[in-house]
C-alpha cells in the first residue's frame, strides 16, 4: 500500500493529464461514498443533525430523500406548534 506521503508527491510532481485522471477518479470515488451516505436514510427515519446551530437533542423525522439533499421535520416542537422543514445535507445526518 503506498504512503499518503508517495501519493501526495506523485500528484505534485504528475502532470496535467495525469492529474485529471487522478481528479476524475476522486470525484467518482466520493460521489460513490457520499451516495452510500445517502442511501442509508428512509423515509420515517427519527435523525439528528450534528451542526453547531443545531441542539444536538432535537429530532427530526426524514420527510423526502431527494438526490442531494434530505427534507426533515422537527418532531419535538411543543405547545401544538408544527415543526420546520428543512433541506439537510446526509452528511449532517445521525440516526437516533
Amino acid at each position: 500500500m503506498l504512503k499518503l506521503q508517495e501519493v501526495l508527491d506523485f500528484i505534485q510532481n504528475s502532470e496535467l493529464a495525469e492529474f485529471n485522471r487522478i481528479r476524475f477518479a476522486v470525484d467518482r470515488k466520493r460521489s460513490e461514498l457520499r451516495n452510500d451516505v445517502k442511501e442509508s436514510f428512509r423515509v420515517g427515519d427519527t435523525v439528528g443533525i450534528d451542526h453547531r446551530r443545531v441542539n444536538k437533542n432535537d429530532q427530526f423525522k426524514v420527510i423526502k430523500v431527494n438526490s442531494k439533499t434530505i427534507t426533515v421535520e422537527k418532531l419535538n416542537v411543543g405547545n401544538g406548534r408544527i415543526g420546520a422543514q428543512m433541506r439537510v445535507s446526509p452528511s449532517l445526518l445521525f440516526k437516533k
